[in-house]
């Protein structure tokens, strides 16, 4: 009987066969056109290269990424402005048009005859907003295909997405080799002239985000008899309260280090502590749960190598020899196809062994593909692009774990924390650009090594020393089954 009825709830959906069936290749295709726009989306890569043709320092290369993981906390407030099932496919679908409209602003932008320094504020701002409105867009896709199909007609759906996505992602990347330049697999690309390299492959963006925007509108999604209300604001202020501060201490940080200014540091000192004590508090229920906090602990420890990939490719006139906007396409190409290989064996493993297998799995190769960029130059400096391409699924992993540890009537606030924890890993960034350039500005050298290389070198070091700490505490504190029947000793 009981197992009569576990598949029942797994085939369980108001919706008809067909219309699930429709919502099924819509969460796939949406997903698709998200990983083959991925060269602009996953911000860091391409931004930074542009950054660095605008000639920008490399703090100032890292800001987009740094200000791409502080937004995704913005999520979460959108959740509350608009909570109502009713608006869940208009909220998608802005979403994704938001996204296209700044693709194609900044576009423009690069075609105009601008000062750099607003050409480089677009390029931040860029970041910025794909902060913002592409994790609330897959955190809104995942709500749609969970109330609009059966749990047991997903399979199909999640192989197209996530199997066929990454595969996408190499296609828009060879595309982006061709646009900018560079060697792959023995193919040399003159790449077009600059400013138009830039402004086609972000350009291009904006009608893929387009059809995204179209695609979400045709989503079936049944109402409910009762929708949710907003919660009162004061529940919320604390949130509302984080956000900006973090922002706003990014800001700060940045100005202070341009400007040699101690009142703006500490200024981003303190309004970076009063967002971390904000937004603690607001989750304060869920880390009050030893096992969660513990889980995000590890979290934001290797959650800080998502500041790496920007100096992993500035790095690249040192240790290939050439500028970074050549490699950009090759770099992001090695990620996503790896990435499409490891996400298969990553998950036959997890069915074979527990959650905290996955969280180590991933950080274990974030690990090396760190180490990989300290040590190797040369064409084999390129293979720290494949091992973090695999590594980057511990956004899929962790977050993996922390549903297993939540309980039932708390999974929603989790995923919406979980979205969040991007926001204290956001200064990470910052901190390997910083790093770089005060190795660089005092000239300092060891082994042999420039000042250049001995900075970049040392921000990847910085990147493994906070990974491994969080291996540490995952292997001694975490249990390996994060329910409540692992939380004794026995199941450490």
């Amino acid at each position: 009987m009981t197992d009569q009825s576990s598949e029942h709830s797994l085939d369980a959906c108001p919706l008809s066969w067909p219309d699930q069936r429709r919502n099924l290749v819509l969460f796939a295709s949406c997903t698709g056109m998200q990983y083959l726009a991925a060269p602009v989306l996953y911000v860091g890569i391409t931004q930074a290269s542009l950054c660095d043709r605008l000639e920008a320092d490399t703090r100032t290369s890292n800001l987009p990424a740094t200000l791409f993981f502080a937004m995704t906390a913005m999520p979460a407030i959108i959740a509350w402005v608009s909570p109502k099932v009713a608006s869940l496919k208009r909220n998608l679908m802005l979403c994704y048009a938001t996204s296209a409209v700044m693709l194609a602003a900044l576009a423009v932008t690069l075609m105009l005859p601008l000062p750099n320094s607003v050409k480089l504020a677009m390029v931040i701002l860029q970041g910025g907003v794909s902060g913002a409105v592409m994790p609330a867009a897959i955190a809104f896709l995942w709500e749609v295909i969970g109330r609009g199909s059966a749990e047991s007609k997903r399979g199909l759906a999640l192989s197209l997405a996530f199997g066929l996505g990454p595969i996408l992602a190499v296609v828009g990347s060879f595309a982006q080799t061709a646009l900018l330049g560079g060697t792959l697999f023995g193919w040399k690309f003159s790449g077009a002239a600059y400013p138009w390299n830039f402004v086609v492959l972000f350009g291009a963006g904006a009608p893929v985000m387009a059809v995204a925007a179209y695609l979400s509108r045709l989503f079936v999604v049944l109402p409910v008899e009762r929708e949710l209300e907003r919660e009162p604001l004061s529940d919320v202020l604390p949130l509302l309260i984080g956000v900006p501060m973090m922002f706003g201490s990014v800001a700060l940080l940045h100005f202070a280090s341009v400007q040699s200014n101690e009142l703006f540091r500490f200024a981003g000192y303190g309004a970076a502590a009063v967002a971390a004590v904000a937004i603690v508090y607001y989750f304060r229920s869920l880390l009050s749960q030893r096992v969660l906090l513990l889980a995000t602990v590890v979290t934001i420890l290797v959650y800080a190598v998502n500041g790496s990939p920007s100096n992993m490719n500035l790095y690249s006139q040192s240790a290939l020899g050439d500028s970074p906007e050549k490699y950009a396409g090759l770099q992001n190409m090695l990620r996503f196809g790896f990435k499409a290989v490891a996400g298969g064996f990553l998950g036959w493993m997890l069915t074979r062994t527990n959650p905290r297998a996955g969280i180590l799995a991933t950080a274990t190769i974030c690990l090396v593909s760190q180490i990989w960029a300290m040590l190797v130059t040369g064409p084999w400096y390129l293979a720290a692009f494949v091992i973090f391409g695999a590594g980057e699924l511990i956004g899929v992993y962790s977050p993996n774990y922390m549903v297993s540890a939540s309980k039932t009537n708390d999974l929603r606030r989790t995923m919406a924390f979980a979205t969040m924890l991007m926001v204290p890993a956001a200064p990470a960034g910052y901190l390997y650009g910083a790093i770089v350039d005060f190795v660089k500005s005092h000239k300092l050298t060891a082994l042999g090594l420039t000042p250049e290389s001995l900075g970049f070198r040392a921000s990847f070091l910085a990147s493994s020393v906070l990974i491994l700490c969080g291996i540490v505490v995952a292997v001694s504190l975490l249990p390996k089954r994060p329910g409540k029947e692992s939380d004794s000793d026995s199941s450490r």
